[in-house]
């Protein structure tokens, strides 16, 4: 029984270790990205604004900007008809 638990053991630490290795090099990306929410740097806020609007055209190419608009028209729409009962 005991060799069972330290096959299983062993399998386990070999797991591990290959799943720490894969993840490794997302702790600098992990770090990097708390850097850039924390606004460590004065340049981080430009800089996220300006690589915002490079997305921009692909996210309109998928209609995800359009979706998101027109769901906030019918909110809009939504409102104001509730605006206009409540003034009746």
């Amino acid at each position: 029984m005991a060799e069972g638990d330290n096959r299983s053991t062993n399998l386990l630490a070999a797991e591990t270790a290959s799943l720490e290795e894969q993840l490794q090099g997302w702790g600098e990306v992990m770090l990097m990205a708390d850097k850039v929410l924390r606004w460590e740097r004065a340049w981080f806020p430009p800089a996220i604004m300006v690589t915002s609007l490079l997305l921009l055209p692909g996210l309109n190419q998928h209609g995800i900007i359009s979706k998101y608009i027109g769901m906030a028209k019918r909110e809009i729409n939504k409102l104001l008809k509730q605006k206009e009962k409540k003034n009746e």
